[in-house]
Formats: C-alpha cells, sequence, structure tokens
C-alpha cells in the first residue's frame, strides 16, 4: 500500500470521528460569520436560525445553545460591532499624546465588511421599540453610555495632564461622539446614504483634528 494511500485513509478516519470541539469564543466567531454571509445572500428576512447553523456547520440545537433567539443573536453582533468601534486602551498606550489616544480609542480597525447588516438589525430593533421598550432602552443604556463614558475617561485623562481645557468632559465626549458618528438618521431612512468604512475612518480623524483645536489649553 503506498504512503499516499495510507495518508488518505487516516485522514478519512479522523474526519468519520468525533468533530472537533470548538471554544466558545471560536464558535461564536463562527456563527457571526455566518450571519454576515447567509446576510449578503438572502437579506435579513432570509437570515433564519436555521439557515445561520446550517453555514456555520452545527445544528440548530448546538446554535440556540449559544443564543437563545435571533434576538439575542443580533444584539450580540450589535455588541462586536461597536466594541471594534470604541474601546478603551490598554495601559501600554495610555502614555501616548491625547490626539493618538483618541485617534486609537475611535479607530479599533476599519470594519471591511461595512456596516449594513448592523443598520438592518438596528432598523429592526427600532421598529420592535414601540411594542418592546425595552430593546431600545437597553441598547442606549449598555452601547451609547458605555461609549461615552470610554471617551470621558480619555478626556479626563487629558484634562488632569493639561492637554485639554474643558469645564465639562461629559458634554465634550458627547459633542466628539456627534462628530465621530454621522448623523443617523438618513442612513436609516436611506441605505445608500450610508458612509464607507473608509469615508467614516477619514470623518474620525478629521472631527479629533477639529475637536482638539477647539480645546487647546
Amino acid at each position: 500500500m503506498r504512503d499516499g494511500t495510507r495518508r488518505e485513509q487516516a485522514q478519512s478516519k479522523i474526519r468519520r470521528g468525533r468533530p472537533v470541539t470548538r471554544s466558545c469564543e471560536d464558535r461564536r466567531d463562527a456563527i457571526f460569520a455566518s450571519l454576515e454571509a447567509v446576510h449578503a445572500e438572502r437579506g435579513l428576512d432570509g437570515a433564519t436560525m436555521e439557515a445561520i447553523a446550517a453555514h456555520a456547520g452545527m445544528s440548530k440545537r448546538t446554535l440556540y445553545a449559544a443564543f437563545s433567539s435571533r434576538s439575542a443573536l443580533f444584539r450580540a453582533y450589535i455588541n462586536k460591532v461597536a466594541d471594534a468601534f470604541i474601546r478603551p486602551l490598554p495601559d501600554a498606550d495610555t502614555a501616548l499624546p491625547i490626539a493618538a489616544r483618541l485617534e486609537r480609542v475611535l479607530s479599533q480597525g476599519v470594519r471591511h465588511q461595512g456596516y449594513g447588516l448592523p443598520l438592518e438589525i438596528l432598523r429592526a430593533f427600532i421598529a420592535q421599540v414601540p411594542q418592546a421598550p425595552d430593546i431600545g432602552r437597553d441598547l442606549v443604556q449598555t452601547l451609547m453610555r458605555r461609549d461615552l463614558s470610554i471617551l470621558k475617561a480619555e478626556l479626563d485623562r487629558g484634562l488632569d495632564r493639561s492637554e485639554i481645557a474643558v469645564a465639562d468632559t461629559t458634554d465634550a465626549a458627547l459633542l466628539l461622539l456627534d462628530m465621530v458618528r454621522p448623523w443617523p438618521l438618513e442612513s436609516l431612512l436611506d441605505p445608500t446614504c450610508l458612509a464607507t468604512p473608509e469615508a467614516l475612518a477619514m470623518r474620525q480623524r478629521l472631527a479629533i483634528r477639529v475637536f482638539l483645536n477647539g480645546l487647546v489649553p
């Protein structure tokens, strides 16, 4: 028997054995990737739990063990996108000048998948708010206020170091968020108005420069 044939038979036995166990984080990443892929093919309505599970190569039972409902999956995905947008700095970066710190806080990386799927999910959540106001309240509490607290912490650091002069870092952080993020209503009403990830990154850099020029001590 040839060595190549032996290897093929060994690999075949491995494939027929028990599936490789994924970590919880790897499983979640695979589910999120499948959500994006199914959405690209079928739209949000076609992104059913059954379709996502099939694309991820897992049973619906495994998918539901990770996320109790489609809404819970969507919510976790929004959290993942938000985590990549604004994130607290690691200790190693806190010694950087304030302009560099803010850029790193706000520019964790260009999202090449675009923001079409997160926008559709937010639009679906907004449609549910009249019947389930807790959905909107929870999004504001956990996403918007978290982003505000991260930016405020960096502005407080800058104030302590005399890098900026401002009376209220909370108001200043709110202003910077408004400058960095385009007005959402246009994109929610007309998806073609959604800026590209590259355009958003350019807007972030410009917003930081303009913002800090107004806070020079």
